[in-house]
C-alpha cells in the first residue's frame, strides 16, 4: 500500500483515538490492509463519514471491524467495536443478515433447519449436513463417517478404470472424515455422471479425480467447463469448472473509464468501476521505483517502497545457491538466489505442444510450452490469417500487424517519418533503428551480456550456442567424435554468421536430417534429402570436416544433365550413339584429368552436346539416320541455324572414325580479331586508385582489380591463384605465367595482406582453406568467375572492358613473348593484340593524314 494512504489513514484514525500510539496504529493498519485500493476505498469511507470509529455501527466495512478490534485490544478506549446485530458479542462479524453484520455463530443458528433424515427416516431432525438433496442428521452423519472409506473403495473398484484401493486411500489421504464421508457420498450419488462430464463436478470430486489420474488411473484430462482446454481451475462459472480467462471473459462489464467492455479490475470509492488500462492511467498507480528512481507505473509495492516491472524481474549481484558461482542473480538476497545460466537451464524442457526442446513456461511439468506455442494467434477480423494480434479495434477484434492502422512519426535514430515499431524514453523507433538502437539493448537472461536480444531474451551468443546444440544435442554427438569436432568449430564461430545461417530453413533442415537420421552418411543420402542448391552448402561442410569423402560437384552435375538429355532422344540409334559419344569423349577427359571439374569446362561441353542433340533431332524429325547424311544435308542444317552448330565437328569427326556416318567437312569457327578499344588509361587509373584507397574493404577483392587493371589478368585466371603464386622477399612478386611478375610497393602491400584474410563463409562456419587465394563456398574448390566479377562491379570495374584497355597498353610498351611470360598470355594471343594495336595505330594514321 502507498505512504500517502497509510499516512493519511493513521493521521484520521489517531485523531480520534489518542489512547493509543502512532505508532502502534500504523502497525495495525499495515498488518490489516495489505492491497492499495481496500485501502483507498476505506480512506475515502471514513473521510465521509468520520464517526464510523465511535458509532458502534454493524453497518461499518469488515477491514474497518477489525482495524477497531486491534485498537481496542491494544487498549483504545475511544473508539468502539461495533456487537452483532442479533447476539451483541463484540466479535469480528463475518456474516451479513440483510444490511446488518452478525458473528459466525448467529449466522450458522439463522441456517439450522428442521429435516426428515434420509438415513434414520426420523421426522423433525436438526439439519448437520445436506448432499444433493438428501439430508442428514448429526447422529447419522458422525455413524456413517466409519463407514465412508468402504463405500468409497466400492466406487472407485467399479467405476474407476484401473482404480485400487491404493490409490483411493493416497488420493484421499490428508482429508478429515468429514470430507471423506462427504466424497463418498457425491461419488455415490453423481459420481457416473460426473466421469461422463468430469467439469460438473464440485471442487471436492475435482480434486479426487485429478489425484487418481496422477496415480495411474485412466481417466481423460480435467479440462475447463467452457473453452475445453487443460490449465489451471479455480473458477466456477454458470455451475462447470472453468479456467480464470473464462471466467474473466463471461464477467466483462462497461468501464466507467472508457466505455469499452472488458474485465474490471478496480473499484474506485465512487463506485467507478475501471478496466486494467484506465486503472494504469490513475496518478496513483504510478510512483518513483526504488530500484531505477524513475517515475513509471508500479508492478509491485514491497515493504521498501514501490517498483516497476524492470526493475522487479531485473537480476542483481549474489552467490548462485546451484553452482555457487558469484554474479547477476535472479532473486538476489533470498535464499533462492539463482545465477542468470542455471536460471535459463532450469527452465528448459520439452514443449508439449511442438515437441522441441527449449526454454518453456511451466518446466518441469506436463504443461511445459514454449514462448512461441504460449502466445496465443487469433484470426486477423481484416485479413482472417491466424496470426499474433499486434492491435484491436474498438470492439475488441484482432488486426494483424499489416492491416492494424499505422502510426507514423518521425523516428529519433535516423530522422525519417516511419511507421513506429518500438517507443523509448527518448521517443520513437522505426523498425530499422529499433533492431540496432542501444536504447533497445537489455541484458541477456543467461550470461548477462547487455546487448539485443530475441524472443527469449537471450543475446545473439546465446541464441547461436543454443540453436548448435539443438541441432547437434549431445546424444548425436557423443555417436561419432567427428561430429564433436564440428560442433566446437560452430561454436566457435561468429555468432551473427551462425544466426544467418540458421534462416536457411531448408538447408539446415537437411544437415539435421543428414547427421540425426539412422542412415550413414552418403552423397547419395544427401541427394534424396534435396536440391543440389539445397544440399550443396551441407555436403561441402561435411566434406571439410572428413564426415563425407570429396567428390567432384561439376562432373555428377554434368553426368546427370547427360543422362537427362539422353532420356529425351526418341531414336534409340541415336541415344546409343549419344550415350557412346558422352562416355568415351566428355566423361573420360574429364575424369582423366587431375584437377576437378570447373565450371567453364562444363558449361562448354553442355553447348557442344547442345548442338549435337539439335543434329540428332533435325534428323529424326526428317526420318533419316546418321549414317544416311551427307555433306549437303550437313550444309543445309548448318546453314539454317547459328555459327555455334559448327561445333559438332567433333561429334561428326568421332562417329566417321567409328564408321557410323562419311567423314564430313565443317567450318572452323574463327575467333573474332582483338580490338583495343577497352577503358583509357585515365579511367583505369581513376579505378586503381578507388581500389587502393578502399582500406575497409575485402584486400582479395582489391588486388583483383589491380591486376586487371594493370596487367589485364583475366578474371578465369584471377579466381584461381593460389597462396603459393604469391611470394616476398626483398620484393613481392607473383607468378601468373612461367617467370613472376614484381608487383608495385603498393600492390605487393595489398598481396601479402590478401594472402593472410583469407577466409570465405560458409555453413555455419568460415573457411579452412590454406590453398585457395579466394577459397569458395565448397570445400576443395576457389570462389566461382562469376562472383570475382560480381565484387568487382561493386569498384565500378567492367572486367572485360578494362583487361581490353590494360593489355592495350601492354602491348604498346612490351614484346608479346614478355607479356606472355610475365602475364600467363598464350604468346598467340600475345602476338594479335599487338598486330590488333598496330592496326589500330595505322588505321588512326591514316584518317589524320
Amino acid at each position: 500500500m502507498g505512504d500517502e494512504v497509510r499516512d493519511v489513514l493513521v493521521a484520521v484514525i489517531a485523531e480520534v483515538e489518542t489512547t493509543v500510539t502512532r505508532d502502534v496504529i500504523r502497525q495495525i493498519v499495515n498488518r490489516t490492509i495489505v492491497r492499495e485500493p481496500a485501502g483507498r476505498r476505506l480512506l475515502a469511507q471514513l473521510t465521509k463519514d468520520p464517526g464510523m470509529l465511535v458509532s458502534g455501527s454493524t453497518r461499518i466495512p469488515r477491514l474497518l471491524d477489525r482495524i477497531l478490534l486491534d485498537l481496542a485490544d491494544a487498549g483504545g478506549s475511544t473508539v468502539r467495536p461495533p456487537g452483532c446485530a442479533r447476539c451483541g458479542r463484540v466479535e469480528l462479524l463475518v456474516c451479513r443478515d440483510g444490511e446488518d453484520r452478525i458473528c459466525a455463530a448467529c449466522g450458522r443458528a439463522r441456517l439450522d433447519v428442521l429435516i426428515d433424515c434420509v438415513e434414520c427416516e426420523r421426522s423433525g431432525q436438526l439439519r448437520h449436513a445436506q448432499v444433493g438433496d438428501r439430508a442428514y442428521c448429526r447422529s447419522c452423519w458422525r455413524a456413517l463417517q466409519d463407514v465412508a472409506d468402504e463405500r468409497l473403495d466400492r466406487f472407485v473398484a467399479e467405476r474407476i478404470p484401473g482404480g485400487t484401493l491404493y490409490m483411493m486411500l493416497t488420493a484421499t489421504e490428508g482429508l478429515k472424515a468429514d470430507r471423506t464421508l462427504r466424497l463418498a457420498l457425491e461419488c455415490e450419488l453423481f459420481g457416473a455422471d460426473w466421469i461422463a462430464d468430469p467439469p460438473a463436478s464440485s471442487v471436492l470430486f475435482a480434486t479426487f479425480y485429478e489425484r487418481l489420474r496422477e496415480l495411474g488411473a485412466q481417466l481423460p484430462a480435467l479440462t475447463c467447463g467452457h473453452c475445453g482446454r487443460v490449465r489451471k481451475l479455480p473458477d466456477r462459472l454458470e455451475g462447470r469448472i472453468c479456467c480464470g480467462a473464462c471466467y474473466k471473459a463471461a464477467h466483462r462489464a462497461v468501464c466507467d473509464g472508457c466505455g469499452n467492455t472488458a474485465h474490471l479490475e478496480l473499484r474506485r470509492p465512487n463506485g467507478d468501476r475501471l478496466c486494467q488500462a484506465c486503472t494504469n492511467q490513475l496518478p496513483e498507480s504510478s510512483a518513483e521505483c526504488i530500484g531505477c528512481g524513475n517515475h513509471r507505473l508500479i508492478a509491485v509495492r514491497t515493504s521498501d517502497g514501490p517498483m516497476c516491472s524492470g526493475c522487479r524481474t531485473a537480476p542483481g549481484t549474489d552467490v548462485c545457491t546451484v553452482c555457487g558461482t558469484s554474479g547477476p542473480c535472479r532473486f538476489p538476497g533470498t535464499e533462492k538466489a539463482i545465477c542468470l545460466t542455471c536460471y535459463a537451464a532450469a527452465r528448459v524442457d520439452i514443449c508439449h505442444r511442438c515437441g522441441r526442446e527449449r526454454e518453456c513456461r511451466f518446466a518441469g511439468t506436463p504443461k511445459a510450452i514454449c514462448t512461441p506455442c504460449a502466445l496465443p494467434r487469433k484470426p486477423c477480423s481484416v485479413c482472417a490469417r491466424v496470426v499474433l494480434p499486434i492491435r484491436h479495434t474498438p470492439d475488441g477484434e484482432p488486426l494483424c500487424w499489416n492491416c492494424a492502422p499505422h502510426i507514423v512519426e518521425a523516428c529519433i535514430g535516423c530522422g525519417r517519418e516511419a511507421r513506429v515499431s518500438a517507443r523509448t524514453d527518448q521517443g520513437p523507433l522505426c523498425q530499422r533503428c529499433a533492431r540496432t538502437s542501444p536504447l533497445m539493448f537489455r541484458d541477456c537472461r543467461r550470461c548477462g551480456t547487455h546487448g539485443r536480444l530475441h524472443h527469449r531474451r537471450w543475446c545473439d551468443r546465446c541464441y547461436a550456442d543454443d540453436k548448435i546444440r539443438e541441432l547437434l544435442p549431445d546424444d548425436v554427438v557423443a555417436a561419432d567424435p567427428m561430429l564433436a569436432t564440428l560442433r566446437e568449430r560452430f561454436l566457435a564461430a561468429d555468432e551473427r554468421r551462425t544466426l544467418d545461417a540458421f534462416r536457411r530453413n531448408t538447408t539446415v533442415a537437411i544437415l539435421r536430417e543428414a547427421v540425426s537420421g539412422t542412415e550413414p552418411l552418403s552423397h547419395a543420402l544427401l541427394d534424396r534429402l534435396g536440391t543440389p542448391g539445397s544440399t550443396a552448402p551441407v555436403r561441402a561442410l561435411l566434406a571439410e570436416y572428413g564426415l563425407l569423402p570429396a567428390r567432384d560437384e561439376q562432373l555428377v552435375r554434368f553426368e546427370t544433365w547427360c543422362q537427362d538429355r539422353s532420356a529425351q532422344i526418341l531414336d534409340p540409334d541415336h541415344r546409343r550413339l549419344f550415350d557412346r559419344f558422352v562416355r568415351w569423349r566428355h566423361l573420360r577427359q574429364l575424369r582423366e584429368q587431375d584437377r576437378q571439374t570447373g565450371r567453364r569446362q562444363s558449361d562448354g561441353r553442355r553447348q557442344e552436346l547442345t548442338q549435337v542433340l539439335g543434329l540428332l533431332g533435325w534428323l529424326t524429325a526428317r526420318s533419316e539416320s546418321l549414317t544416311m547424311l551427307d555433306q549437303a544435308r550437313l550444309d543445309l542444317w548448318l546453314l539454317e541455324g547459328p555459327r555455334l552448330r559448327r561445333r559438332v565437328a567433333a561429334f561428326l569427326e568421332w562417329a566417321a572414325r567409328d564408321g557410323t556416318c562419311p567423314r564430313l567437312r565443317v567450318p572452323s569457327l574463327t575467333s573474332t580479331p582483338n580490338t583495343p578499344t577497352g577503358a583509357s588509361v585515365d579511367e583505369r587509373w581513376e579505378l586503381l586508385g578507388r581500389v587502393l584507397s578502399a582500406h575497409d574493404d575485402d584486400p582479395r577483392t582489391r588486388l583483383a582489380g589491380a591486376l586487371l587493371l594493370l596487367f589485364g589478368i583475366p578474371v578465369a585466371r584471377l579466381h584461381l591463384l593460389r597462396v603459393t603464386d604469391i611470394t616476398s622477399t626483398d620484393t613481392v612478386t607473383i607468378r601468373l605465367g612461367a617467370d613472376p611478375l614484381e608487383l608495385p610497393d603498393a600492390i605487393g602491400q595489398l598481396a601479402i595482406t590478401a594472402r593472410e584474410h583469407r577466409d570465405a563463409p560458409r555453413l555455419l562456419t568460415d573457411a579452412g582453406e590454406s590453398d585457395w587465394l579466394f577459397p569458395g563456398q565448397h570445400h576443395g574448390a576457389p570462389l566461382s568467375r562469376d562472383a570475382l566479377t560480381d565484387r568487382l562491379a561493386r569498384f565500378g570495374i567492367r572486367a572485360r572492358h578494362a583487361r581490353a584497355g590494360a593489355l592495350a597498353s601492354l602491348a604498346q610498351e612490351l614484346p608479346a613473348p614478355v607479356i606472355a611470360r610475365l602475364t600467363g598470355l598464350h604468346v598467340t594471343a600475345a602476338t594479335r593484340w599487338a598486330e590488333a594495336v598496330v592496326a589500330s595505330n595505322a588505321r588512326y594514321s591514316a584518317l589524320t593524314r
